[in-house]
């Protein structure tokens, strides 16, 4: 299937969907376990959850998979950490290939080998996205704080193109690698593949806010877009208009998507791990339909500015990470309000804004 054939499949899709609550895009991260120690990563290294709940085991992911598949889910995305620390990787992901999914895998791609690379090309995924952070050993180190990560992941990317998987490459951009960008960019595009940057760093789950220290500021986001074709903004974003609520989560989070933690619990996002279900005590039918309804009907108890915000649509803030890194659900970010009001500036200069109706 070619790339517009794709596309207009996908859009179809989620046109026929609608706002009809069926999970359909899962992420499963498979573990939090890592060889690499990135400082912007935002996952703690951890085996364990802070319950003490062990990762969940091979027979337990091939019962959620007949579970999620029975439901509905067609995209579902393997992460971690590292997903290629499990050793059974290959079995869950063979299983799930088999099931009908449309697998995205998520790696650092220091860990292909010639083995795993050969599986895949047998039992294709719909996409390998590997994160490429520097060009030099020197930077890529730097970030990844393992010596002779630089040459794995460098012939991860070989083996992967050897074979024509279907690969995409981003990168993570910070204060460390922000130097390199070009270099960065002519490789990739070297290579047949899209260059895709993001320039947004959070704070780790456990509330440490390290990985912000290497944010950009908003004047080098901005300027981000200059890596894009054709006048594609990085941070371009439709406008929408957004009718007048108190609603607190405004996202497609608990509609058409779901994410399940290493330790089987069910979660309503990658930054919102509480409240959750326990996969191992209930059924994903009943977590799906129980725990998101409750979570989405959540209002605004203040005045917050975040509420009422015309131009929220560009923002990057959502409640779940104002309360990773405020505390508070409804507390404005600073670094992205200030990012969303430059971006105003910036396609205002552009002629390319229109402000959404005040809400």
């Amino acid at each position: 299937m070619t790339e517009v054939q794709y596309r207009d499949f996908s859009l179809e899709f989620h046109q026929r969907m609608g706002k009809k609550r069926k999970p359909i895009v899962g992420q499963m991260e498979l573990t939090f376990r890592c060889n690499l120690k990135c400082v912007h990563c935002y996952i703690p290294y951890c085996s364990r959850s802070i319950h003490g709940a062990e990762e969940l085991s091979y027979s337990e992911i091939i019962d959620i998979l007949n579970q999620i598949q029975k439901e509905g889910c067609l995209w579902l995305s393997f992460t971690g950490g590292e997903p290629l620390m499990r050793k059974d990787f290959l079995d869950i992901y063979g299983y799930a290939k088999r099931k009908g999914f449309l697998i995205t895998i998520l790696t650092n791609g220091t860990l292909i080998t010639k083995k795993i690379a050969d599986h895949l090309a047998k039992e294709p995924p719909f996409s390998i996205d590997i994160t490429l952070n520097g060009i030099t050993e020197e930077t890529y180190e730097i970030i990844s704080q393992v010596k002779g990560s630089f040459k794995k992941v460098m012939e991860g990317i070989n083996l992967l193109l050897e074979r024509n998987l279907p690969l995409k490459i981003k990168t993570q951009v910070t204060k460390l690698n922000y130097h390199e960008l070009d270099k960065i960019k002519e490789f990739i595009e070297g290579l047949g593949v899209k260059f895709q940057p993001s320039g947004i760093l959070y704070p780790k789950l456990n509330g440490s806010q390290e990985p912000c220290s290497y944010r950009l500021s908003s004047e080098e986001i901005i300027n981000l877009d200059r890596f894009y074709p054709d006048g594609e903004d990085c941070e371009e974003k439709p406008v929408k208009k957004i009718p007048p609520s108190d609603r607190l989560f405004r996202c497609a989070a608990g509609i058409s998507s779901f994410h399940i933690s290493p330790y089987g619990e069910l979660i309503f996002c990658t930054f919102l791990r509480q409240p959750n279900f326990d996969l191992r005590k209930g059924s994903f039918k009943q977590g799906f339909y129980n725990l998101y309804p409750e979570i989405r009907k959540r209002k605004y108890q203040t005045n917050s500015k975040c509420k009422d915000c015309r131009i929220s649509y560009l923002c990057s803030q959502c409640p779940a990470l104002a309360y990773l890194e405020k505390g508070d659900y409804e507390k404005p970010i600073d670094y992205f309000c200030q990012l969303a009001h430059k971006i105003v500036i910036a396609r205002r200069s552009r002629g390319n804004l229109e402000i959404a109706s005040p809400r």
